[in-house]
């Protein structure tokens, strides 16, 4: 039988593996030709406004663009088969593959740290929204949500940057607010049960300690809350803690919109999850209530969230250039919007090459997880 689903899980990574290949030669065969239909002139682009018709003339020769179309794509995919993903047509002409090796971590932190973020508050509230379906918490979690979702990201990050960096105190003062709110939104839970208002002082005490912890971590976020940067980036080399200094409204910003989505979406799925028949079992055996949300109902609830955030972390690697420009980080949206601005032609297909095996590799570990939590779907 282990044999068996050896070969399963093999064949299913095989699988996924062969799309990866496919989809990543589109990408790349799709950036060169979308490109060069795009109008502009890279030859104009790399000797500048002042060059002589001379200078011009030479720039094309040595670019290859005097070439026909198909004989320039043939020496770009040589090129990339070997690892060259050429240099920069605009000086100081590094090579992309060393402004990819620059600008790929400052998104990759990015990406990464808003997933881990969200999710770190997503799956909490969410597991305690669904067993409190109704309550007060649920039905204050659902309003923070929609609002959520409903502020662009750009919006929210100018809103970030007006309390966090220029208003600090009344930052504080609103975080307080919450602290309040959410701690009695917690506290209260229990009014939202069936019968809850006869329920045994343990209950009632549970709910008193969880408001009283939660409002005391907020408070506590109030007081210490750190001053942040208006723009820039700061190398985790030069330390940790100014490192994530730089990236943390960034991070927020992104992160704001990915808890709201992955709240509703995980809610929903505890909410049927506690409706079954394992689960209701655990429950009249007397198992605690920690033991049946997180062992009983949460794993068969993840499956959807697990897939969500692998394409939101894709999503989020090849798309944050709002965010990146809003706070000027030098991540691989600012560097690709750059280069179609310049016509920088190598750059643009060397970013949109990288993007896209990073978006392939994540949906395919989301595959190849998705299978092993549920079997059906590699034997689909």
């Amino acid at each position: 039988m282990s044999q068996s689903k050896g070969l399963y899980v093999l064949r299913f990574i095989g699988e996924r593996a062969l799309h990866a290949v496919v989809v990543v030669v589109l990408a790349a065969t799709g950036a060169f030709f979308l490109m060069e239909a795009v109008p502009g002139d890279s030859a104009a682009s790399a000797v500048g406004p002042g060059a002589t018709a001379e200078q011009y003339q030479l720039a094309r020769e040595e670019l290859g663009l005097d070439k026909p179309v198909w004989t320039r794509f043939a020496d770009w995919v040589g090129g990339l088969a070997s690892g060259d993903l050429g240099n920069s047509l605009i000086p100081p002409n590094q090579s992309v593959s060393e402004m990819i090796g620059n600008a790929l971590p400052v998104t990759m932190q990015l990406a990464f740290l808003s997933i881990i973020l969200s999710l770190a508050i997503a799956v909490p509230v969410a597991v305690w929204s669904a067993y409190r379906r109704g309550g007060v918490f649920d039905q204050v979690a659902s309003i923070v949500a929609f609002a959520f979702i409903s502020v662009p990201s750009f919006v929210a990050g100018l809103l970030l940057i007006y309390l966090l960096v220029f208003n600090h105190s009344l930052a504080q003062q609103l975080i307080l607010g919450a602290a309040v709110v959410i701690g009695l939104a917690v506290a209260l839970s229990p009014l939202g049960r069936r019968g809850g208002r006869g329920a045994p002082g343990v209950m009632w005490g549970r709910a008193l300690l969880g408001g009283f912890a939660v409002g005391a971590v907020l408070a506590l976020l109030a007081l210490f809350l750190p001053e942040f940067p208006r723009q820039g980036y700061v190398p985790l080399a030069d330390g940790l803690g100014e490192n994530l200094r730089s990236i943390a409204l960034p991070a927020i910003t992104l992160a704001l919109m990915e808890v709201a989505i992955f709240t509703r979406v995980l809610r929903t799925d505890m909410i049927s999850t506690l409706q079954q028949d394992f689960v209701l079992s655990a429950r009249a055996k007397g198992m605690p209530t920690r033991h049946v949300l997180v062992a009983e109902a949460l794993r068969p609830s993840t499956v959807s969230i697990i897939t969500l955030a692998g394409i939101s972390l894709g999503r989020l690697i090849g798309g944050t250039v709002v965010v990146e420009r809003l706070f000027n980080l030098p991540g691989m949206g600012s560097m690709i919007v750059d280069a179609v601005q310049n016509d920088n032609l190598p750059v643009v297909l060397g970013g949109v090459i990288v993007i896209a095996v990073f978006y392939v590799l994540v949906n395919m570990t989301v595959d190849v997880t998705y299978a092993l939590i549920d079997p059906r779907i590699r034997r689909g």
